[in-house]
């Protein structure tokens, strides 16, 4: 692989899954393509000032993002108006909203990578520091309540606890710490249908059909009648006729399966692997430990939304709210994504940079 094409393969990728969720929005649910498109311009110029702005920078002022972040989680919590028993959007009018929740893994991410890149976290101080910075957000996310994002921004910012240089038997009290908060955000935290989403999965296990797992039924109905080469765009009856709930967020990937089958599901699943690939080898070729911290808590945090969404498409998984990265409609999940990809194209740069001057 070439400098060139390294240097441009992110931004390929992005192009990929930029005119794929743009055309099956433009079938499934024509109203909101306009609006993707908008999502994706903005997103766009996201990846470029990200990828553009001085790594230095980013260190020298990520605390105040940090601090907004947590800021705009209390907002949510205070003025948004409950749809669907949940509290995640700030309003503007009738102009556009935000989901702050949406932008906690970059921020945070790169806050943790920081800290972690500049100390070590093998005593009880640094350790308590990192799950402060860590916990603040996860439990305002987790009190909107929104399980899925809170268990989706732990699994990926806490990937960078386990790559330092922590002990194993602080992970081993970390672990029983999180069964025991497991079973207390369980008891005192989840709304009853969040529960029921868990209980009903375990019984479709067992053939036992009920209302709750009326969508997953559905969804696995629309990636089976895919068979091999899709309906065709405008084709899928299963999203078009909305048997299909939420077919352009939650549900996407079934909508895509259903009318480009088998084979377009491969390639958007082969496209995830190269691009979680090259920033994995990226990573283990730096040596500078907030690069490294970085780019694999990207890794995780795009790989792991990939496995839930398309696991619960398929009947998997328990449906949990997560949706596809880069492809289901909404302007916060595309602009935090963006952000993260464009850190992770800046820190790229950088090393091609020190790779050239090693060289002369």
């Amino acid at each position: 692989m070439t400098k060139s094409t390294r240097h441009l393969l992110i931004p390929a990728i992005l192009g990929s899954f930029a005119l794929i969720s743009l055309i099956t929005l433009k079938s499934i649910a024509p109203d909101l393509a306009s609006a993707q498109l908008i999502f994706w311009l903005i997103s766009f110029a996201v990846f470029f000032i990200a990828s553009k702005v001085k790594i230095s920078f980013l260190k020298k002022y990520y605390y105040i993002a940090y601090g907004a972040l947590n800021f705009l989680l209390v907002l949510t919590l205070i003025t948004s108006s409950i749809t669907r028993g949940t509290a995640r959007w700030i309003k503007f009018g009738d102009l556009f909203a935000i989901q702050p929740s949406q932008l906690a893994i970059p921020i945070v991410g790169l806050f943790l990578a920081i800290f972690a890149s500049q100390n070590k976290l093998d005593n009880l101080i640094n350790i308590g520091k990192f799950l402060a910075i860590s916990l603040i957000p996860a439990v305002l996310i987790l009190v909107e309540p929104d399980l899925g994002t809170t268990i989706h921004f732990l699994l990926s910012v806490g990937i960078i606890l386990f790559l330092s240089e922590i002990k194993s038997k602080y992970l081993w009290t970390l672990f029983s710490i999180g069964i025991v908060g497991a079973i207390l955000a369980w008891t005192l935290v989840l709304r009853p249908y969040q529960k029921t989403r868990i209980t009903s999965f375990i019984s479709s296990q067992s053939n036992q059909q009920s209302s709750e797992n009326y969508n997953s039924y559905q969804s696995q109905i629309a990636v089976g009648s895919g068979e091999l080469y899709g309906k065709g765009l405008g084709q899928g009856s299963q999203s078009h006729l909305r048997f299909l709930p939420e077919r352009h967020t939650d549900f996407i990937f079934a909508s895509f399966a259903e009318e480009w089958g088998f084979i377009g599901g491969t390639i958007l699943i082969i496209l995830y692997f190269i691009l979680s690939v090259f920033l994995i080898y990226r990573a283990t070729y730096t040596k500078n430990k907030f690069e490294y911290y970085f780019l694999i808590m990207t890794v995780t945090a795009i790989t792991f939304q990939v496995f839930v969404n398309i696991g619960m498409n398929t009947g998997l998984l328990p449906i949990t709210g997560v949706t596809l990265p880069f492809i289901s409609y909404g302007g916060s999940s595309l602009v935090s994504l963006s952000l993260m990809m464009g850190v992770s194209q800046n820190i790229i740069s950088q090393q091609k940079k020190k790779i050239t001057m090693d060289f002369k």
